[in-house]
């Protein structure tokens, strides 16, 4: 297999990460143990090549083929579910090496650095642009069958459709698109055919590890219908576990009978309805910059997984309590579950946990500076607690659906 794909430095704030992978390496590595005859063909960042060839030859013990650039991308995020700030600014590269690949089975991601022009008997290619996705056959490459693997939002954007059905099937009638696979999050993700329809439940983890993830899911989705000629359903089911198991325990490489037993370690989640017909109610003081900016970041990240929101600042606003407490009260009334932001131990965020107990919703809490004995009736009354930001975000998501 050739993986076509980025190797860039990544770097998390909270939690903290340092890391070289980017979405080609990253692939790599999660294959390495599961098909050992894989080249990576990559531009490489001249200022990091010896810790990249360490890590491609002696880590992951595979081939690299690589084009220099001057420098490596890195990107920097504050938490696992924001917008990364990218470096050098100024991309794609300058008189950027021209990548033309051609080979049996490709997997390829859309790049930074400049382009990559691909050949495959069969091709599977993930976008990698939530912003701009381009079209496979946009600069020349060619496919005999072309799966496409992609987020909801770069389908949307690809085909100008906000649904997801009719999305893929204009992307099918492209020529050589065989299979589309459009991934929705917790909600899983959806394998289109001509003639088939199938979801690919996601899992549940206690920990939520995202960046990278759909890197994973690609992997492991190549490798099973490109090479070992699953399904496009059966190489998505597996795709789903490798995702899981990188999220939860950042997982790899992986072993291909982990991914095919029986039994899995995590568990399935089995929504019982739409992100669009779930309401959050989103608690937590906003008095501060630093207050109303993390209720801004869990607020767009409920948004932008197509959840319906409630927030006390956004939908009520700011005023006395003979205005404010009633609208509050009622939209937990209307809540399907809440997130509360705890640091602090804001009384009135505090207020509206209890008041959600009592009337029986399920409460995720994120509490970062918190103490367990801070926290103690939380805990005594099954709410489920988290440290880490994302984590919170997803368990939020994960109650809302079920």
């Amino acid at each position: 297999m050739r993986i076509v794909g980025g190797i860039y430095n990544e770097r998390s704030i909270f939690p903290e990460d340092d890391v070289i992978y980017g979405s080609g390496g990253r692939a790599a590595a999660a294959l390495s143990l599961m098909n050992p005859d894989i080249t990576l063909t990559s531009f490489v960042g001249e200022n990091r090549r010896h810790d990249i060839e360490y890590h491609v030859k002696e880590i992951w013990n595979l081939n690299l083929d690589a084009f220099a650039v001057p420098e490596i991308v890195s990107f920097t995020y504050y938490h696992g579910l924001s917008s990364p700030i990218i470096r050098p600014t100024r991309l794609p590269v300058d008189d950027a090496p021209e990548i033309r690949v051609s080979d049996d089975i490709i997997l390829q991601f859309g790049m930074l650095e400049g382009k990559a022009v691909v050949n495959g008997r069969r091709v599977i290619y993930d976008p990698q642009n939530p912003e701009r996705p381009e079209r496979f056959d946009a600069n020349g490459s060619a496919a005999q069958e072309l799966a496409y693997v992609l987020n909801r939002g770069e389908a949307y954007k690809l085909t100008g459709q906000d649904d997801i059905a009719r999305a893929a099937k204009i992307l099918l009638d492209q020529p050589c698109v065989v299979v589309v696979v459009v991934k929705s999050g917790a909600n899983g993700a959806k394998v289109y055919t001509a003639t088939t329809t199938d979801h690919v439940a996601a899992y549940a983890t206690n920990n939520v590890w995202p960046i990278g993830s759909g890197d994973v899911f690609a992997a492991v989705f190549a490798h099973f219908w490109g090479t070992e000629n699953s399904s496009p359903a059966e190489a998505a089911r597996y795709a789903s576990r490798a995702a899981a198991l990188y999220c939860g325990r950042k997982q790899i490489p992986l072993r291909r009978e982990v991914l095919t037993g029986a039994d899995f370690i995590f568990p399935l989640l089995e929504p019982s309805r739409k992100p669009s017909d779930a309401m959050i109610y989103l608690a937590g003081p906003f008095f501060t910059m630093s207050q109303l900016w993390l209720v801004e970041e869990a607020r767009t990240a409920l948004l932008s997984a197509g959840f319906k929101v409630f927030s006390p600042y956004h939908d009520v606003g700011i005023g006395n309590a003979d205005k404010v407490v009633p609208a509050d009260i009622q939209g937990i009334e209307d809540a399907d579950v809440m997130l509360a932001l705890c640091d602090g131990l804001d009384a009135g965020t505090l207020f509206e946990i209890g008041y959600a107990v009592k009337k029986g919703l399920p409460v995720v809490a994120f509490g970062e500076q918190t103490t367990d004995e801070a926290m103690k009736m939380l805990y005594g009354t099954k709410c489920k607690v988290f440290r880490d930001f994302t984590s919170a975000i997803y368990h939020a998501q994960w109650e809302a659906l079920a």
